[in-house]
Parts: structure tokens; sequence; C-alpha cells
């Protein structure tokens, strides 16, 4: 009797046991991360809207998590050069990076030099914010509509600002050239986004388009008018300027700015490298949908003008997957705005 007493504790402690490993591969807490150091790398330099993404959800991840998350910085190449290093980081999540999907998307659609990784093989934790680009002009400016933009646009004398080819800056009025049969020429060479926006205010550019939150300060000074919202729908901030997709020509035009839209829409996301532990990738999908969607995380998102846009890790797969498969056209101006 004593024998099969003792065989069927065993038998417990194995159902026991079975169950908490189910629950960890469902997603539940599971203490993998426990007393770990986990890096959260930004790809650019401190003191911009990912820096401070990143700086935010570290201290509250870790403590889901039980870990610490430590910010790195690792800027070079737009971005690229953190790409490729997460792309072959050991796939366990002690490395995580929060991506600009334009740029990852973009770069791979288009090919460009130096792209060693797919968009469709890292691991998504989860979608952190997301919001369309912006077209503002100065406010002493000539340009005060977006009929105005167009009108300039089809003299040829229209002058937009970007910090250098296959940025965010340089892709939209390459797109917004083709899909409205008007010509736009880019100005680069500024040292960064506010020596570009100084540009913009001092007259040397007519127009500027970058993300609504890098957007918000000028516009709120008094000193930039928002013109042209790149995005699917109008913005809450000012609800009466018009999307790209308002002005619009044919259906190819609006196919093609209505992917640009969703690539943009596309945001930034916490992603981990390519096959990842699928039960350490769920407890960390988990850990952050937990702690981006409580109401303190997101009051303090909006108090920084960063607001946060929750997706989760597998609904931000099936978007990369369905980026993955643009209109050709598009393909083309993304090799152009890669190539400069």
């Amino acid at each position: 009797m004593k024998k099969l007493h003792i065989a069927a504790l065993a038998v417990i402690a194995m159902v026991a046991a079975a169950g908490c490993q189910s629950q960890g591969a469902a997603g539940k807490a599971s203490g993998n991360f426990k007393g770990e150091t986990i890096n959260l790398v930004v790809p650019f330099d401190p003191g911009g809207g990912y820096d401070s993404y990143a700086r935010q959800l570290a201290p509250a991840l870790g403590k889901e998590l039980g870990a610490k998350v430590v910010v790195v910085n690792k800027p070079g190449a737009g971005g690229l050069l953190a790409m490729n290093e997460l792309s072959s980081a050991k796939p366990d999540g002690t490395t995580l990076e929060i991506l600009n999907m334009t740029g990852a998307v973009g770069s791979a659609l288009a090919g460009a030099d130096g792209v060693k990784y797919k968009p469709q093989d890292f691991s998504y934790v989860g979608q952190i914010a997301s919001e369309p680009d912006v077209v503002i002009a100065a406010k002493k400016g000539a340009i005060k509509s977006s009929a105005d933009l167009v009108a300039a646009a089809q003299k040829g004398g229209l002058r937009f600002a970007a910090t250098g080819p296959g940025s965010n800056e340089y892709v939209d009025p390459l797109v917004l050239s083709k899909a409205l049969g008007v010509n736009n020429k880019i100005v680069t060479g500024f040292a960064g986004s506010g020596e570009a926006a100084l540009a913009l205010l001092q007259g040397h550019v007519d127009a500027y388009s970058r993300s609504l939150g890098s957007q918000l300060p000028t516009i709120k000074s008094g000193d930039g008018i928002p013109i042209l919202v790149l995005g699917s729908k109008p913005v809450a901030q000012f609800p009466d300027v018009p999307t790209m997709l308002d002005v619009a020509g044919d259906a190819a035009s609006k196919e093609m700015l209505q992917f640009h839209a969703h690539l943009l829409e596309s945001g930034r996301t916490i992603a981990a490298p390519p096959k990842m532990d699928q039960a350490r990738l769920a407890e960390l999908r988990d850990a952050f949908a937990k702690v981006v969607q409580e109401a303190d995380f997101v009051a303090e998102g909006e108090k920084a003008g960063r607001p946060i846009v929750y997706k989760s890790g597998a609904d931000v797969a099936k978007t990369v997957d369905e980026l993955m498969n643009p209109p050709a056209a598009y393909v083309d101006i993304l090799k152009a705005a890669y190539q400069g």
C-alpha cells in the first residue's frame, strides 16, 4: 500500500508539472525571466521618441517579468545595424528591440544595401505605438492647405525637407509625387530632424513630413500648420485636415496611398529574435500586454506626448505578412528612396 501511495503522489506531481508547463506555453507568467537581465535595444540615439517609449516600458516590463530590463542605445545606419544584430541574437528573449516598422519593412522591400534580416522572421512581442505622418508648412509661408501644396508641386517648385534617403521624410514626398502626379523636390543634408524643422520655419523649404507626435510641438507653438495627414483616417487633434486618401486621384494612386498608410501605421513595435522559444515568447507577450494596457501606463504616455496604441504580437506578425506583398509601383518608389 505504501508503494502504491508513493506512486500515486508521483503521478499527481507529474500532472501538476505538466499543467505548469502548459500554463507557460499559453502565455501565463511562469517565472521564466525571473532574475534575468533583458536588453531592450533602441536603434537610435538617446532622447528621441523611440528612446522615450523604451525608457517608459523598461521598468514596468521588468517588474512584471521579475527581471531587470536595461535600455541600450545602438544607433547606426538608420537602425539597420541593430536590426541585423537582432536577427542573429540568441532566441531566448534576453534581447529585445523597439523597431521602426516603416524602416524595418521598407528597407527590406527595397532590397537596401546591408539588410541581413527578413521582417517576417522576427518574433513580435507587440506594438506600443502607431501614428500617421503629417505634412506641415510654416505659418508664415505660402502653403496654407493641401490644395496649395498640390498647386505648388504641379509648378515644380515644392521643396520638402528630409534628413536623408530611406527615412520616412524622404519616402513620403516620393510617394506623393507618384500618386498625385506632381513634382516634389527633396532637400537633404540636415544633421537631424530639428535642423530640418528649423529650415522649414526659416523658409528654406516649403513642407516637412514626419510622425504626428514629432510634429505636434511645432503645430502647438503656432509656428507650423498641418496640411495633410499621411494616414487612412483624420486625426483627433485637427479633424478637418484631409488625409492623402482624400486627395488621391485614380484607383491605382489610391491603392498606393492606402498601402503607404498601412506601412506608416504599422508603428513602433517590440520584437525578439527569430525562432524564439515559444514558452518564453508567450510570457513576454502576456507581460507586455498587461503593462501597456494598464491605465497609469497609458496616462503616463499621454502626458509625455507619446500615446500608447497596443496591438498583440500575433496581430503584428499578421500585419507584417500583409506588408510583404506591396504593389509593384510602391517597391519602385522604395528603391528610389533608398538609393537617394
